[in-house]
């Protein structure tokens, strides 16, 4: 029997509920060679209740079952064993229980079923009273008549609601002083309070007993998360005393004041509110007001606020907090040696020269330095604003310098030289639309702020935030960016930034403005620095800038975006509304706060990220080099090393010829953009404004493009059987173009007015899909209707984008077409056997895909004109585009043919008669050129000229796109090697800060298990990471790794870089 047999045995166990029983069940099998049994348990099945079985009794086994009585097995009578006689019930079917399945319907009841609601009502009501306990106390003691002391109170925070007396309930909250306290009045349980019944807390002492104790102050509070408490307080003033801001900081008491403090707040209270405050970004004053209602929630009895205290202990603790996981309490004067920036939380992956780079790393061959390349992003946000507000003197900022903002002082001096220096003038249509709206900064200390960030993990950067005080300009990205990047001079950069083709334009003549201390030798700035676009960002840029600025292009960066930046501004956004009323210095400890919490939470998910990434550009390096090596063998040898060194020469001289454009003629849909922007960020600064902060022009722009969504979606439904984890993308991908049609229809009604009426006509109560809704735009309505409609020239809008979109239609068509010619001819002339053909025929299948799209795209663009317009001389340049037209270049796809050619052009042996047809070149009488070959934009071209530039232009692409990838493997498995030895490193760091000792015993011992602390922390990540990759390594992945010494933390990178890596592995 070659597989192993598998059997479920069940027993049932007696219950206290008569109307129910309990399976427990167990699976067994037995191993290949059938002399070991294995047994797993598996979680207990609840039965039917008995109302509802058969009426015979289902047996189950006793504990001495046996688990190969199966008729059906095979086996003789002795390997049966002894339990012959007992029944083996078989796994049941996969039944739905609604108790498992559908608890809340079970507890509201269904089907005439009563469910627990009654139940837990009553049971809430019980606790109202004094439920079981008796009305005398355990403790049996008398009062002063000598009679029975009764139980009246009962503590809400201990657990089993016992009901005691005033003397017990002392005693139990000698040391839980926080704890909320009821009494019975004899009808109801009515608040009262340890203070009210005579508690005093005694600090000072571990025993809680001084001998000459000092009152503390009368209406003394105490914050903690169950409320805000009145606390009667003594104070230690005998010969051991220490002050009292110390006594209340060694009971986890955290004074508001250092001189005779009247407010305190537990540590539990502080994390509590700081890690809700980072995951939740609630304020402080919301945060405060739960206190209160935690308290009374009538605010009747509610303490005098203690709210602007409890700002303050909240700031000092973040800055102790800051200091203490910097290690500044490990070291001789660790507070006021602190340097710039080394309160931040750095970027393990990130290369450190000095702690996790190999040795010789300077010397490494060329095609390998990218590997030790530090990628950046940077970006502007206006959310970020702040009001003018107190003063940098009132409220100073208690580390702004030594963690993410960069110093105030030399910072402000260097903007103040450029007050008159304008926004940063851009070709992004979109970012200046966004300055222009930052223009408006009266009553504003900061606009938003400038942010850096390491592109890859997303990691900010230390000294990498600053304010900014008229919109992004120059002088503030300047000292933000030479800030961040003067510790690692020895490193080449990668600057990802959505303007860095203007921002780097006499970059380094601004950089001799800067203070002396950021100066960077010219010779070095200009070999180091590379330039990137965000690829999100590139589309509205210029094939000028766009192009030569492409991440997808840039050799050594792997498939960095450059948009993670971005993502960062989506989680700090939610405090804008909260620091833009808050002081220069409050604002800024609080955003440090988060920034250091953001990359905490990056830090100990790297393990997750890194092998996430691994797992998906493994899979898809192997595809897109074999997609390319498909390509390379479809064009020919020569070709290839024409257009490789074509390649090289650009990357090595942006100056030279460009094999990733070929020549376009024509308005594009991006030009068309572009000057919509224009016109609104015109009319922006003229004060003119749209109903709506999205622009008419954006608002269409969003609309084709959800369109083009819907097209791409039903396109990939109709073409080829989807299996279920294609099913499951499928609906992924609708639930969020659906939720994306929801937020444009509700922009939509701003700039359409009666939408809803329109809508309900087109409702005919059936269910439609995302990709098959109606999207309404202005060339699908009447125009009668439109014109009482559409506001703010939307439907003109509209009408200019159609047109750029017809003729970028095209011009795509045209490319594809051309490249399918020569895909064709080649594979006609050139290949021959099986194999070669399914791989030229599974590139053309491709292409030809992407044919039927853009002829889609066209045609749906040319009817809305249409509808827009109305018929005219315009259609003698933009025809109806029918299935006959979509064609190669100036003949018909059986020109294409070689008369001798056995093979068709559609890679099957022709039949005799298709032969003679070629022979004797049947029907070039009656053929037409295609009309999309003779409009605008095409004439002049030189036919097979256009063809190679086509294809060259897909051959660069596929090229990159291969390389890229294959760079994102290596940069992923160096990122986790430089992840290890950082945690190590990190490690030994906080093992070395344990050695340090002070005068104080108990002091040094809290310094050195803090130490210990941290060391371990940083060593179950690295152990943790270990264990994530491994297995993709391993199991995913046979590329052969550098080999390392663990000793130095030494990398010697073999050969495997250079050689081709294995597949992958299904």
């Amino acid at each position: 029997m070659g597989t192993k047999r598998k059997y479920h045995a069940y027993r049932a166990d007696s219950s206290d509920d008569q109307d129910q029983n309990f399976a427990h069940s167990r699976m067994v099998w037995l191993t290949a060679d059938r002399r070991r049994q294995l047994t797993m348990p598996i979680s207990p099945m609840k039965l039917q209740p008995t109302g509802m079985q058969n009426d015979e009794p289902t047996a189950f086994f006793a504990d001495d079952w046996e688990p190969t009585l199966d008729i059906e097995a095979g086996w003789s009578e002795d390997e049966r064993g002894e339990h012959d006689s007992q029944e083996i019930i078989d796994k049941p079917s996969t039944k739905r229980y609604t108790n498992s399945d559908a608890p809340l319907r079970e507890w509201m009841g269904y089907d005439g079923r009563v469910g627990y609601r009654e139940e837990f009502l009553l049971e809430d009501l019980r606790l109202e009273g004094r439920g079981g306990a008796g009305l005398l106390c355990s403790c049996k003691r008398l009062d002063e008549n000598n009679h029975p002391i009764p139980s009246l109170f009962r503590c809400e925070e201990c657990f089993g609601r016992d009901i005691v007396c005033q003397e017990c309930c002392l005693d139990h909250h000698k040391r839980l002083p926080l704890h909320v306290i009821k009494k019975w009045n004899g009808q109801y349980f009515e608040r009262t309070s340890l203070k009210d019944i005579g508690l005093r807390v005694q600090l000072g002492h571990l025993d809680m007993t001084c001998p000459c104790p000092v009152r503390g102050h009368i209406e003394f509070i105490v914050l903690h998360v169950n409320g805000i408490h009145h606390v009667n307080v003594d104070f230690c003033a005998c010969d051991q005393r220490i002050s009292h801001r110390q006594q209340l900081m060694r009971c986890d008491w955290f004074p508001s004041t250092v001189h005779q403090p009247q407010t305190a707040c537990t540590r539990r209270l502080l994390e509590h509110f700081l890690l809700l405050t980072w995951s939740s970004k609630v304020s402080a004053f919301e945060f405060y007001q739960t206190l209160e209602h935690l308290t009374d929630n009538t605010g009747v009895s509610v303490p005098k606020s203690r709210y602007t205290a409890f700002m303050r202990m909240v700031r000092e603790y973040r800055h102790i907090l800051l200091l203490k996981r910097g290690g500044r309490g490990h070291v001789e004067n660790g507070i006021a040696n602190v340097r710039q920036g080394e309160l931040a939380v750095h970027c393990p992956a990130c290369p450190h020269p000095g702690i996790n780079l190999p040795r010789g790393w300077e010397t490494v061959e060329p095609s390998l330095k990218f590997l030790y390349y530090l990628i950046i992003a940077m970006d502007a946000n206006f959310r970020l604003k702040n009001r003018t507000r107190s003063s940098d003197l009132a409220d100073p900022g208690m580390h702004t310098g030594l963690a993410y903002f960069v110093a105030t002082k030399p910072y402000s001096a260097h903007v103040l030289q450029f007050a008159s220096q304008k926004d940063v003038s851009t070709c992004s249509g979109f970012s200046a639309l966004a300055h222009a709206e930052s223009k408006f900064s009266n009553g504003l200390r900061a606009t938003g702020v400038g942010l850096c960030i390491c592109a890859r993990h997303e990691f900010v950067r230390p000294k990498g935030v600053g304010d900014l005080q008229k919109g992004e300009r120059f002088c503030n990205m300047d000292f933000i960016f030479f800030s961040t990047i003067i510790p690692l001079l020895l490193l080449n950069v990668v600057i990802s930034y959505d303007i860095a083709c203007q921002w780097k334009i006499n970059l380094l003549d601004r950089m001799t403005k800067l203070p002396e201390n950021m100066h960077i030798p010219v010779a070095v700035a200009t070999t180091s620095f590379m330039f990137g676009i965000p690829k999100f960002h590139a589309s509205a840029h210029d094939d000028g800038c766009s192009i030569p600025h492409s991440l997808n292009l840039m050799p050594g960066v792997g498939r960095t975006d450059g948009e993670g930046v971005e993502r960062n501004w989506s989680e700090m956004n939610r405090v804008a509304n909260s620091t833009k009323e808050m002081g220069p210095g409050a604002r800024h400890d609080t955003l440090d706060d988060h920034f250091g919490h953001h990359n905490w939470r990056k830090f100990v998910g790297l393990g997750l990220l890194l092998r996430k990434r691994l797992l998906i550009a493994v899979k898809e390096r192997d595809r897109q080099q074999a997609a390319f090596q498909e390509f390379n063998l479809a064009v020919g040898t020569s070709y290839e090393n024409q257009w490789t060194a074509m390649v090289e020469s650009w990357e090595a001289d942006k100056t030279q010829p460009n094999p990733f454009t070929n020549k376009e003629r024509g308005v594009s849909e991006a030009d068309v953009r572009a000057h919509f922007a224009e016109q609104d960020k015109a009319a922006a600064t003229a004060g003119r404004f749209h109903h709506h902060n999205m622009s008419p022009s954006v608002f269409i722009a969003w609309g084709l493009s959800l369109e083009d969504s819907q097209r791409r979606l039903r396109f990939e439904i109709i073409n080829g059987t989807l299996s279920s984890y294609q099913q499951a993308e499928l609906q992924r991908r609708r639930t969020t173009l659906l939720k994306q049609i929801h937020r444009f229809r509700s922009v939509q009604a701003i700039y359409m007015v009666d939408l809803e009426i329109l809508l309900e006509q087109d409702d005919d109560g059936s269910l439609v899909e995302a990709e098959n809704t109606i999207l309404l735009l202005p060339s699908s309505i009447s125009a009668a209707i439109r014109t009482s409609t559409c506001r703010d020239d939307i439907t003109c809008i509209e009408e200019k984008l159609r047109d750029a979109q017809c003729h970028d239609c095209l011009h795509k068509l045209r490319n594809a077409l051309r490249a399918r010619v020569h895909l064709i001819k080649h594979r006609n002339r050139e290949t021959r056997g099986q194999r070669a053909n399914t791989r030229a025929a599974s590139i053309i299948s491709r292409l030809d895909g992407k044919i039927k799209m853009l002829a889609e795209k066209y045609r749906t663009a040319h009817e809305c004109l249409i509808a827009l317009r109305g018929h005219g001389s315009w259609e003698g340049e933009l025809r109806p585009l029918n299935a006959h037209d979509v064609r190669g270049p100036s003949e018909d796809v059986r020109s294409l043919e070689n008369p001798s050619d056995i093979i068709g052009s559609n890679g099957r042996k022709r039949t005799k008669k298709q032969l003679a047809a070629a022979s004797r070149r049947l029907g070039q009488g009656f053929m037409q050129v295609s009309w999309i070959w003779t409009s605008v934009g095409v004439l002049g071209d030189d036919d097979n000229a256009g063809l190679n530039d086509a294809l060259r232009v897909e051959w660069a692409k596929a090229c990159a796109r291969a390389l890229r990838w294959n760079e994102e493997v290596l940069l992923l498995k160096e990122e986790m090697r430089r992840t290890r030895t950082f945690l190590e490193w990190k490690a030994r760091w906080w093992e070395n800060r344990a050695k340090f000792a002070v005068d104080d015993r108990l002091l040094s011992e809290g310094i050195a298990a803090y130490a210990f602390r941290q060391a371990a922390l940083q060593r179950r990540l690295s152990i943790s990471f270990l264990q994530l990759w491994s297995t993709s390594l391993t199991t995913q992945d046979h590329t052969s790794q550098p080999n390392v010494d663990e000793d130095e933390d030494v990398v010697i990178h073999d050969e495997a870089y250079d050689d081709a890596e294995d597949d992958l592995e299904d």
